[in-house]
């Protein structure tokens, strides 16, 4: 059967919990589990290039040996022959590499339990309900068997010992239809997951405050066309990447290792989901607006999506710029980057990438606000029609690169199609091709994406135009942050210094302490925003709800007056 004739459904895949997770920590008899989801669809096309398996982590459970996840994964294009699912439970530790606790290898149908009539493949309707399954722990570090046991006999049996995890999955629908290329692919629908990593290591090497990596997944799929392989200008790049020969080993090394200290987990990495509704009917409202009878039809650009985004790059205040990588199952990766981040050690796109072979496109961005006389701009079409710089005329309008500092001291408070995204190829390692600058913005627009904002350009690196602005930016951040001091450059100098003293060690480690602590601290201030912004929702949707069924009950119109005050 042709590739484009098998019916391909949209799934939701729900990692509900574990039991019995073998003890990493022996300090307090716990671990801190997640669970990392490869699947593997049971049919792809003969002659696809792009890998059938994607994957997916789910938040870390602290201190836990019996963790609730609920986490929820919307795969599209899965075919009704079904999946498998490859399951990792590991233990985060921030101090080294994460144990890895056990290993399962399942399968969706099932052959063993799902052998009823029309249930041996997947269909509109189809629900496994919640199984239980079985982790093999013979997969596992022999670290954590060792402390398993030991902590089975000091609790006299308190600790358990047959591993198992929870999972889920239903047919949400027909996936939505896709074509060219594209057809016949797994990708990731949704839920639009962000994380944010705070990082010490680099706070401490940098002069900002604290140093954030972001991750932020975009709705698939990626196009086809968007995929680049790294370039071995020099015999140093192509051993990097292969790991051949001692200097290729080393520096593979090297970024792997960098690449895990500037994307720390640990118990300040915030990871959330944009627009989590505290309801459980949230999968249906999903279904309803992006299934429907397998096509596209969510056509109102997601405004959340747009300004999470916004949150994440602040606005673009203080001239910031940001280096990123789009991963090939569209995550994408960013940090701000700058002649005062010293830690571009290596190759900044290879370490956000962590050495991947391919990607799917690679460079710089950065956001600022749009002025016009006409109110918010909608000059840049979801299509991508005049996304090309030179097809974006100013039509009246300018841009504010005052960053409304004066005019607007809270850029939150305007909608995200006051901003632009200004976007480019600037990328040595993998060089992304110029004509597909184009592709790159219709992907960044759909209205599941980034359609809300109010306009989008996409510019070759070597654009003129676009080298002065940066400039401009640049000049806007010096004087933002005082001056021209460098602080990373001058700490990076002192840290490799021959000739370190005592004393010069021990104000290294006080600065290394402050840089943890400030680090805490922003995340703090983080989740705080995040609760504060999860109770606002529920308000509305509770007030939204009381008014709709004209509920009287007390409670609801009690919620609905405290949104009525609010919004006043």
């Amino acid at each position: 059967m042709a590739v484009s004739n098998v019916a391909r459904y949209t799934c939701e895949i729900v990692f509900h919990s574990a039991a019995n997770v073998p003890l990493a920590d022996l300090n307090d008899l716990s671990s801190d589990p997640y669970i990392i989801a490869t699947l593997i669809p049971g049919t792809s096309g003969p002659n696809s290039k792009t890998p059938q398996s994607i994957s997916y982590r789910t938040p870390t459970a602290r201190r836990s040996l019996n963790p609730t996840f609920n986490a929820r994964w919307i795969v599209a294009g899965i075919p009704s022959s079904g999946f498998a699912l490859s399951l990792s439970l590991r233990d985060e530790d921030p101090g080294d590499r994460d144990d890895t606790l056990g290993k399962a290898v399942i399968r969706f149908p099932d052959p063993h339990r799902d052998t009823g009539d029309g249930a041996r493949e997947l269909k509109k309707g189809w629900d496994s309900g919640e199984r239980e399954y079985k982790v093999h722990k013979r997969h596992g570090s022999l670290r954590t068997r060792l402390g398993t046991y030991v902590a089975k006999v000091v609790t006299r049996g308190g600790v358990g010992h047959r591993v198992r995890v929870f999972v889920s999955v239903r047919v949400l629908g027909p996936a939505p239809h896709v074509e060219g290329e594209d057809a016949g692919r797994v990708y990731t629908l949704g839920p639009h997951v962000f994380v944010r990593h705070f990082s010490p290591l680099a706070t401490h090497l940098t002069s900002v405050k604290s140093f954030i990596v972001n991750r932020l997944q975009l709705a698939g799929p990626v196009p086809a066309a968007l995929r680049h392989r790294y370039v071995g200008f020099a015999p140093f790049v192509k051993a990097m990447f292969r790991a051949r020969g001692i200097e290729g080993i080393l520096l593979n090394r090297a970024l792997h290792k960098q690449h895990r200290a500037i994307y720390k987990w640990d118990g300040n990495t915030i990871w959330g989901i944009v627009g989590e509704e505290q309801s459980e009917d949230r999968a249906e409202k999903e279904a309803q607006h992006r299934l429907g009878d397998g096509s596209a039809q969510r056509e109102q650009p997601d405004e959340a999506f747009a300004r999470k985004f916004l949150e994440m790059t602040a606005y673009g205040t203080e001239g910031r710029i940001f280096t990123y990588v789009i991963m090939l199952d569209g995550e994408w990766r960013f940090t701000e980057t700058g002649e005062e981040f010293a830690i571009q050690l290596l190759s900044k796109h290879t370490m956000h990438a962590d050495v991947a072979v391919e990607i799917a496109y690679s460079g710089e961005f950065f956001v600022r606000r749009i002025h016009s006389s006409k109110g918010a701009s909608s000059s840049r079409q979801a299509d991508g029609e005049g996304s090309g710089a030179q097809d974006e005329p100013d039509g009246g309008e300018r841009v504010d690169e005052t960053e409304g500092e004066a005019d607007n001291p809270d850029p939150s408070s305007l909608p995200p199609s006051a901003y632009e995204l200004v976007i480019d190829n600037d990328s040595g390692t993998y060089r992304p091709h110029k004509d597909l600058l184009p592709t790159l913005t219709v992907y960044l627009s759909r209205p599941e994406n980034l359609g809300a904002l109010g306009r989008m350009r996409a510019m070759d690196g070597f654009d003129e135009r676009l080298k002065r602005w940066k400039e401009h930016r640049q000049e806007i951040k010096k004087r933002a942050r005082g001056g021209d001091k460098v602080k990373g450059a001058v700490r990076q100098a002192s840290i490799s210094s021959s000739s370190s003293s005592g004393s010069s060690s021990s104000v290294y480690d006080v600065e290394e302490r402050e840089a943890a602590e400030g680090a805490q601290q922003d995340a703090e201030v983080e989740r705080q925003k995040l609760e504060e912004q999860y109770e606002r929702e529920a308000l509305t949707d509770d007030g939204q709800r009381a008014r709709d069924n004209d509920d009287h009950d007390q409670a609801a119109q009690g919620e609905e007056q405290v949104l009525a005050k609010d919004q006043g």
